[in-house]
């Protein structure tokens, strides 16, 4: 809440002892770089790592981007997350420096009012009607010290968006006398009516009759717009709005997030909303202390709204987070594949998404004579390409089932992706592995298998375009032979676009030497050294099939 006064400080253990920060500042910076407020010669921390935002008395923490990440309590954050006393921050590690985030109340602060409240009562003495020096306030002016504690209660009270936006309706109607009021909050470049309310308490629901002549004006100000009597104003005067809807007295006040330390000059605060009062029954004149006190209320609402706008978002984020838990667990269950076992031959699998659920997908299915492999990867990542993949391989393990045929199956999945216009493609190579070594195999767009048997390394090299692009596009499958003790390894572009610190790829090259390697574990754990420290950039899904040959009068079963 942003009336109680609240001091703020980090404690941490630094090379020259105990160190305890205060955090005076709208903001406070963190990373190793020598131009941070706080620098931290931490090994896993960025030049810039993240920053401490104060928004009235709550805290921020951000990260930056950095590349190791920021934790709050041992869990790494996504973003930002809202501080509260006692937590613990560490910058790119769990074994980096422990900064401890204290709160507690300013000596000397008075329960119930701000220093903002402290402003007031020595403006109210400015304001008094006496030729002679400034008295204490009188009757009027502690009336109006009241209700602004009074608006401070109802406004802390309020948990919700809905509740912070009708005590500011309820207590902004009763002080400026006027007919009714609304709040709009920005959202997507627009204005969008939240809440509308009458000075009966009647709820108003459409915003219809209401200046956008005033909104506009106010925005673009930065600052309150207002006008006590139309009729006298001569540039209101013509308004349509104010003609067509007889107003005649309008207060609108833009509701923005409190400025950031650092912000360029001139730049204006994040506009969260608006607050719009008008009336039609006569002019609405407030003396200069009814105007602070307007703005106060506003001012005090706009952080209240700020902060419930960033729970309200952490909510949401909290849902999806759960759900993509959910998401990710049928996901895996989906791609859970059980490899068939071969007298002939033996399949290993291996997929790791970069996220917590991915486009890539592998299957194997063993039928009378042969098996049916495939490895495909859907473009794009996370839930919209995992969808997608799913779909796919339902199709996919369907028509093998079906008995139909490679060039059958790659047209019917372009004719089903490009049907739908969905955005999405995908590249797949599907496999025919005989007992006798026969091999038939279509490559839309996918990269080339790879054949490994002793000491030399071949491709595949046949191949067709990507599913999903062009609706008249035409597949053919080719052939291969394996003979004995040879491999087949097919891989996704997440094996061959890892990239190191440099920005060097992995390559096809690379997977030429990579396929050497017997553990698909083994083919990962290089993949992950190659990019490391780098997070991986797409999923990785290595599908391996070992040759050995039918034995004399084995038969071929699951």
């Amino acid at each position: 809440m942003a009336f109680p006064g609240i001091v703020a400080a980090l404690s941490f253990t630094a090379a020259d002892g105990e160190r305890t920060v205060p955090l005076e500042p709208e903001s406070t910076s963190l990373g190793r770089s020598a131009g941070n407020t706080i620098v931290l010669p931490e090994p896993f921390a960025s030049r810039h790592h993240a920053l401490l935002l104060r928004d009235g008395s709550t805290y921020q923490l951000v990260d930056l981007s950095s590349t190791h990440g920021t934790y709050l309590n041992g869990q790494r954050i996504d973003e930002r997350a809202i501080l509260k006393s006692g937590d613990v921050v560490q910058l790119g590690s769990l074994q980096a420096t422990k900064l401890y985030f204290r709160l507690q109340r300013s000596r000397g602060a008075i329960e119930g009012k701000s220093s903002r409240v402290n402003d007031l009562l020595s403006t109210l003495t400015v304001f008094l009607p006496f030729e002679d020096e400034p008295r204490k306030p009188g009757t009027r002016e502690l009336e109006q010290l009241n209700f602004l504690l009074s608006a401070a209660r109802a406004l802390n009270s309020g948990s919700g968006i809905d509740d912070i936006l009708h005590a500011l309706l309820q207590l902004t109607l009763q002080l400026t006398g006027v007919e009714r009021g609304f709040v709009f909050l920005a959202e997507a470049g627009e204005m969008r009516l939240a809440q509308g309310l009458r000075s009966d308490g009647s709820a108003v629901f459409e915003d219809s009759t209401v200046s956008r002549s005033a909104m506009r004006k106010a925005i673009a100000s930065e600052s309150k717009f207002s006008i006590s009597d139309t009729l006298a104003d001569a540039s209101a005067s013509g308004w349509s709005s104010i003609l067509i809807n007889k107003i005649r007295s309008i207060y609108c006040i833009p509701l923005r997030k409190r400025g950031l330390a650092g912000q360029p000059a001139g730049q204006p605060a994040e506009l969260l909303g608006l607050l719009y009062l008008d009336s039609q029954a006569g002019t609405g004149e407030l003396c200069a202390i009814d105007h602070e006190l307007l703005d106060t209320i506003a001012a005090e609402a706009a952080g209240l709204l700020h902060n419930a706008l960033l729970a309200r978002e952490e909510h949401k984020a909290r849902q999806a987070r759960e759900e993509l838990a959910v998401a990710a667990t049928i996901h895996a269950g989906l791609m859970s594949i059980k490899l068939p076992k071969l007298p002939y031959a033996t399949l290993r699998a291996k997929t790791v998404p970069c996220l917590a659920i991915g486009g890539d997908f592998y299957d194997a299915i063993a039928l009378d004579d042969h098996v049916c492999v495939a490895v495909a990867d859907v473009s794009g990542k996370g839930v919209s390409a995992a969808i997608v993949a799913a779909t796919l391989q339902g199709i996919l393990h369907a028509q093998f089932m079906a008995g139909q045929s490679l060039e059958k199956i790659a047209l019917v999945v372009n004719q089903f992706l490009c049907a739908r216009d969905i955005g999405k493609y995908a590249t797949m190579v599907m496999m025919k592995i005989f007992a006798d070594g026969r091999v038939e195999y279509v490559n839309c767009g996918h990269i080339q298998p790879v054949a490994i048997y002793e000491s030399e390394v071949a491709r595949l090299e046949e191949g067709d375009l990507v599913v999903g692009l062009i609706s008249g596009a035409t597949y053919h499958t080719a052939q291969y032979r394996l003979r004995p003790g040879e491999r087949i390894l097919l891989a996704t572009d997440g094996v061959t676009e890892a990239e190191n610190p440099a920005g060097e790829a992995i390559g096809e090259a690379g997977l030429d030497s990579l396929a050497a390697i017997e553990s698909l574990d083994g083919i990962l754990a290089r993949v992950a050294a190659h990019h490391a420290p780098n997070h991986a950039q797409d999923d990785c899904t290595l599908l391996e099939v070992r040759y050995s040959g039918r034995a004399a009068g084995e038969d071929i079963t699951r």
